[in-house]
């Protein structure tokens, strides 16, 4: 019988539990911006840190956020076309900071 109680108890618990994390997911939900995923994607993604930033994810934030200075500091993409690739995707997709490039 105690261990009747003790499995009653146990998913009692789980349950309320789970509820609760359920529903902090619900409100504390953060949506992501899908431009820094874009931009990322663009990027050569050698995650070299020649841009100053760290990573093709960093700059590619900071390219979101408005705070590189301009689009032409990946040095392994200047041969591919980064600058005009990035320049054609936020003319598509502005930013909220109205920033131009």
């Amino acid at each position: 019988m105690e261990i009747l109680w003790a499995v009653i108890l146990l998913a009692g618990l789980g349950a309320i539990f789970g509820f609760g994390l359920a529903v902090a997911a619900k409100f504390l939900y953060v949506k992501e911006d899908t431009r820094v995923t874009d931009i990322t994607a663009i990027l050569p993604n050698a995650n070299c840190g020649a841009c100053g930033y760290p990573g093709c994810n960093g700059y590619a934030n900071a390219i979101v956020k408005g705070q590189a200075p301009s689009l032409d500091l990946c040095k392994p993409g200047a041969k591919a076309g980064v600058p005009a690739k990035l320049k054609a995707y936020l003319a598509e997709h502005p930013a909220d900071n109205n920033k131009k490039y």
